[in-house]
């Protein structure tokens, strides 16, 4: 027992024995001097008991009062009462001086981060769930024209682009706006994450200028653009310069037509020949102009509910013929059945038939080709995939295969999987593509 109990059950004894005391004394008429000081020596036991008990009382309250306000300025130290009161009040003291050195390092590092938010390249903004403000850098500022910036919808009011990105999918946090600022077009690439910080969700929005890139890729996609036109265009016309000049020829000797007393079977028989392979050649170049049109004139989505189940069963009937041609076999599986997404179906029923048709391709050189056409949900996503056991994709070449008009096939235009893609980004969704040589080759379409 440490002495503290034992101070405190000395005094209650005391208390108790002065009480037993004074009863006793009470009733005897000749002791009622010491009645008075008896009573007087209990009053003064119980205040003693009790102010030593209300400051112990008074000081532990204090002490939680201070953690509870994270207080750390006050101090507690007893100087009696023995080595108990001094380990008590030496604890105290020990935890306030803890939590003193740990809000210190909060402080030290919230004052470091802050000094990297405001020091860095990269625009930083955060706001509230009610859109105000909370934290932005210069950067930001500079990349937005602003001087300062009090919420986000006089955000929108400067640059309505962003209005869009705020009201959009929560789940997209990447994404890019078009501004103007100090008199020139900017694009800007927004990144966005939402924390929870005491209960309260904060918006964080990054923002980098990506103008100068996107002018080079733009510049590189022309460049890439023009490359593969004049190698098309080239490829037909060749031919086509070639033998009509050989087709002239043959009726011309010496600058002057040919005497059509020598023209003979053999000649008309070159003649049709080489006509039949112009057209050919001719086709070809028209057929690929017709899908180059249609890649780059894909037109604006018209949403609509669409039943997956339904969408998939419609491709693999409009594909009968092929498949049947091919000796390829199809699977459709939807799970939940009655899954619906809000899309064009004209477009991803085209979509869906260029996947369909790349794997009908890839499954060529397959004795049993098999394709499989599936709708699945996934969190917050409907998904839909194209897979075949064909030849699969080239490690080298598998990050080009939604480059427009790249192909491996020597009769292949290279845009049904570039219009695949162009249909996803119109829906603002996204296509990937996973493949392992000589297995297998799986686009999901992800809405």
């Amino acid at each position: 027992m440490n002495r503290f109990n034992i101070l405190v059950f000395i005094q209650i004894l005391l208390i108790a024995a002065v009480s037993m005391l004074f009863a006793f004394t009470i009733r005897k008429d000749y002791m009622q001097m010491t009645s008075a000081g008896l009573l007087m020596i209990w009053i003064g036991q119980i205040l003693f008991l009790t102010r030593y008990m209300n400051r112990i009382h008074r000081d532990v309250g204090q002490f939680m009062d201070a953690l509870r306000n994270q207080d750390t300025s006050r101090h507690f130290a007893w100087s009696k009462g023995g080595p108990y009161f001094q380990k008590l009040y030496g604890a105290f003291e020990e935890i306030n001086r803890n939590f003193r050195l740990v809000r210190i390092e909060k402080e030290t590092e919230n004052q470091f981060f802050r000094e990297i938010i405001l020091q860095s390249a990269w625009g930083i903004m955060a706001s509230d769930e009610k859109g105000k403000i909370r934290l932005i850098n210069d950067a930001a500022l500079q990349l937005l024209g602003l001087e300062r910036l009090a919420g986000l919808e006089e955000l929108c009011s400067f640059h309505p682009g962003f209005r869009e990105i705020l009201s959009g999918d929560p789940l997209k946090n990447r994404q890019q706006v078009k501004i103007v600022a100090h008199g020139k077009l900017m694009q800007l690439a927004v990144k966005s994450s939402t924390v929870r910080m005491k209960g309260e969700a904060v918006n964080i929005f990054f923002l980098l200028d990506i103008s100068r890139e996107m002018a080079w890729n733009e510049v590189e996609a022309w460049q890439k653009l023009i490359r593969v036109l004049n190698h098309e265009i080239t490829n037909s016309v060749s031919p086509i310069q070639i033998l009509s000049a050989s087709l002239y020829d043959l009726f011309h000797q010496d600058n002057k037509k040919r005497d059509p007393r020598e023209i003979d079977e053999k000649l008309i028989d070159r003649t049709i020949l080489g006509l039949r392979t112009i057209r050919k050649r001719s086709g070809g170049l028209a057929d690929f102009i017709k899908e180059f049109l249609n890649f780059i004139h894909t037109g604006v989505p018209d949403y609509t509910s669409v039943k997956v189940l339904e969408l998939l069963q419609g491709v693999e009937a409009l594909m009968s013929k092929e498949l049947i041609d091919s000796g390829a076999k199809m699977t459709v599986e939807v799970v939940p059945p009655g899954l619906v997404i809000l899309a064009d179906e004209k477009l991803v029923e085209q979509a869906l038939i260029n996947l369909v048709r790349n794997a009908l391709q890839a499954s060529v050189e397959n004795q049993q080709p098999i394709i499989q056409l599936r709708g699945y949900q996934e969190g917050a996503h409907a998904c839909l995939e194209v897979s075949d056991n064909g030849k699969g994709i080239p490690v080298h070449t598998i990050e080009h295969v939604f480059t427009p008009f790249f192909t491996t096939r020597k009769e292949g235009s290279g845009i049904g999987l570039s219009m695949a893609r162009q249909v996803m980004q119109m829906h603002r969704g996204t296509i990937t593509v996973s493949s392992e040589e000589g297995r297998f080759t799986t686009f999901t379409m992800v809405f």
